[in-house]
């Protein structure tokens, strides 16, 4: 059985922006499953405690990413490892934008440079608001 051929017409982009999809997802999962494995290890369940120090901080969600990088108060290298793992999930698509974006410059394609720069703006700003 063969398997299908890949189009040899794929650009560069879709190529990266491919790649940067699939690490993304498994970069995250493979986090959020060994912070599950670790959590439980040390606890015997998945429960997460209803305590303060869990929930999620900071002014909006680039302050949050600062404040876990800088500070790790998430009580414990599971809940660091859950908590990266859904940053990763949620900045994938973030960093999609910003290669599409560098793509298009380079390929000096001014229409979709703009089209890029307003969808980063907007996500920039969904994730800026609190």
């Amino acid at each position: 059985m063969k398997l299908p051929q890949k189009p040899e017409d794929k650009s560069k982009l879709e190529n990266s922006i491919s790649y940067l999809l699939i690490s993304g997802v498994l970069l995250s999962l493979t986090l959020l499953i060994t912070g599950m494995v670790l959590l439980w290890q040390k606890q015997g369940s998945l429960a997460i405690s209803q305590e303060p120090a869990v929930y999620v901080r900071g002014h909006d969600f680039f302050s949050f990413i600062y404040q876990e990088v800088t500070n790790g108060n998430l009580n414990g290298l599971p809940l660091q490892l859950i908590t990266l793992g859904v940053v990763v999930l949620l900045l994938t698509p973030y960093v999609r934008v910003i290669l599409s974006a560098v793509y298009f410059m380079r390929e000096r394609n001014l229409k979709y440079v703009f089209i890029t720069i307003i969808v980063l703006i907007i996500l920039t700003i969904s994730l800026t608001l609190h």
